[in-house]
């Protein structure tokens, strides 16, 4: 029943040339679906010191898919120069359960994230003719590999904030978009200043970012990481998230003015109306994971 396991890993799923519409329209498949899918609770296994074992389990059965995402931490690896957290998913048939394949999660993972906060923006946003981003490494790159393309006939200001030589590297990668305008700032509060959207990639921040007045009307955060923005949550009209449970442990979940459940929000899109300034809360879900190493699956199997 193993004989027709296949791996696939990184550079085999980055050969597939996967079109940036073709991400945006998987997680809009995923997320408008999501019911007819079945997410148990994840098992988190703490291990030695900072290490853990953490299984996510899940079925799509339109897809005839079944499947764990496994993540793990590991410093034994770290120390080896190795990447101390990656993940893996196992892939399944739905239909008799066999085992299909072994796919790299880590990669998956991340282009999932960046095509989740793009459909934030895209569908939720009042207003993107002036982007703000922060934390430009794999997730932030990739949101701009999709982003850009599917915005590729709007004039956009593209405000990037001042680390290292990061924005200057995105600057270069991204050239060829004429349609976008490129500026660096050099402090939070000149980036997140009369920006439509905030885009954060950033792992870690000690504090806020600015003081929740900086941000101007109409404006809609999207933090991939979640930090940075607490004051916010008590002082912006809307917090929308994909994630019920998880939002309760925020630090400022009772003082929230509004909240709204993502699901809720696409059943019926087409009376979703902007409010003044929002954040859009994007807990990570195991079953986009899933529809996308599926997805691939079937590109290199068939």
């Amino acid at each position: 029943m193993y004989k027709n396991i296949i791996t696939i890993d990184q550079d085999q799923i980055e050969s597939l040339n996967i079109s940036a519409r073709e991400k945006y329209d998987w997680i809009d498949q995923a997320l408008k679906n999501k019911k007819d899918y079945v997410l148990p609770t994840k098992t988190r296994m703490p291990l030695n010191a900072t290490d853990y074992f953490n299984v996510m389990p899940c079925a799509l059965p339109s897809e005839n898919a079944l499947g764990l995402k496994v993540v793990t931490r590991n410093e034994a690896r770290r120390k080896r120069g190795d990447l101390n957290i990656d993940g893996d998913i196992m892939l399944y048939s739905y239909e008799d359960f066999l085992p299909l394949a072994l796919i790299d999660g880590a990669y998956i993972t991340t282009v999932r994230t960046a095509a989740v906060a793009v459909h934030s923006m895209l569908n939720l946003a009042a207003a993107h003719k002036t982007i703000a981003m922060i934390g430009l490494g794999n997730i932030g790159t990739e949101i701009g590999n999709i982003l850009f393309e599917l915005i590729k006939k709007e004039k956009t200001i593209v405000k990037l904030f001042r680390y290292k030589d990061h924005a200057e590297k995105f600057i270069e990668r991204f050239r060829g978009y004429t349609n976008l305008t490129f500026e660096i700032c050099d402090s939070y509060e000149d980036l997140m200043k009369d920006s439509d959207v905030v885009f954060s990639s950033v792992t870690y921040v000690e504090k806020d970012f600015c003081d929740p007045s900086v941000y101007k009307k109409g404006c809609t955060i999207i933090p991939v990481h979640l930090r940075g923005f607490k004051e916010c949550d008590k002082s912006f009209d809307h917090i929308i998230t994909s994630d019920l449970v998880s939002i309760q442990k925020f630090e400022n979940y009772e003082k929230m003015k509004k909240m709204s459940y993502l699901d809720d929000i696409f059943a019926d899109l087409q009376s979703y109306k902007p409010d003044n300034r929002t954040i859009i809360y994007n807990l990570g879900l195991a079953i986009y994971d899933l529809f996308f190493a599926s997805k691939i699956y079937k590109k290199i199997h068939n």
